[in-house]
């Protein structure tokens, strides 16, 4: 049986692929500070390791918070160590991970709303986000591992039923509160939960791909088409729009950032496609059919 070794696997991406992982007839280790999962400490961390098919590092302290200092570097730090110690315990398995899948962020990419940005990027974002990426993605490739091939998966909102953005966006919609926010021209970029773990089942399959890969649909959409698509999907005619100011004095009651809501994601997968890599839900009527239904 083949053995994935998820960390950081108790949230709601981390919940979602374990589940789909165990049905799919791998032998499922989650890597966790809870007592019922394996810890982070360098021998338990060496023992899930040794043999395993694929090691997925989700940990990291969520990014929906304000951007004071201390939360600033938890940010930093909880990616930066974790992938450290990922690293260091494969560097010491006598029989290493065939693959290792380390979470990244299209935060990474400048806000832009002109061009999409693929992995042949070189122009990346200059704020706190995309350096946190940067950060995070130079220390995953500063290691040399010769038997464990290496993917930093630059992934986008993850859209699924049962936690992440769309949920309360759905409550909003509701309410009649679903409008675009700001102008709504800022570019949406997301992927569905089972595209994204379909992602890591072909990452598992595909001996040949390795770098960094765009983990998004391959059909980002504007604002304001992402919520005339919910409110089509639940049924609601009305959607009041909630300008740039509302959106900053409403992260700010939240304790969130409004660059969350009002940065632009123009990012599309080239490397997934070029490699054939085919989409359950390419675009965003399917995935919000499926989501909504």
């Amino acid at each position: 049986m083949k053995k994935v070794v998820i960390t950081g696997g108790t949230g709601f991406i981390g919940t979602y692929i374990a589940k789909r992982f165990h049905e799919s007839g791998f032998l499922v280790v989650i890597v966790s500070r809870s007592p019922k999962h394996v810890s982070w400490s360098p021998v338990e961390l060496i023992e899930a390791f040794e043999g395993a098919s694929v090691v997925i590092n989700l940990a990291g302290k969520n990014i929906n918070c304000t951007y004071n200092e201390a939360n600033k570097s938890a940010i930093v730090q909880s990616r930066i160590n974790t992938t450290l110690w990922i690293g260091n315990a494969i560097e010491a398995c006598k029989k290493p991970p065939e693959l290792w899948i380390n979470a990244s962020a299209t935060g990474i990419y400048k806000s832009t709303t002109d061009r999409p940005m693929t992995e042949n990027e070189t122009q990346l974002g200059d704020d706190f986000l995309s350096d946190v990426a940067r950060q995070w993605e130079k220390t995953f490739f500063g290691f040399n591992l010769t038997d464990t091939r290496q993917v930093a998966l630059r992934t986008s909102v993850v859209l699924g039923r049962d936690g992440g953005v769309l949920k309360p966006l759905v409550t909003l919609s509701r309410l009649w509160l679903g409008g675009k926010q700001a102008d709504g021209n800022q570019i949406f970029s997301w992927i569905h939960i089972e595209d994204y773990f379909r992602t890591l089942i072909f990452l598992c399959d595909n001996d040949s791909v390795r770098g960094v890969i765009n983990s998004t649909s391959p059909n980002p959409i504007t604002n304001n088409d992402f919520m005339c698509s919910i409110r089509k999907h639940l049924r609601v005619l009305i959607g009041i729009c909630a300008p740039a100011f509302i959106i900053k004095l409403g992260a700010r009651v939240m304790g969130t950032e409004p660059e969350l809501i009002l940065n632009s994601s123009y990012i599309l997968p080239k490397r997934l496609l070029d490699a054939g890599f085919q989409f359950a839900y390419p675009d965003i009527d399917k995935a919000l059919y499926n989501l909504l239904k």
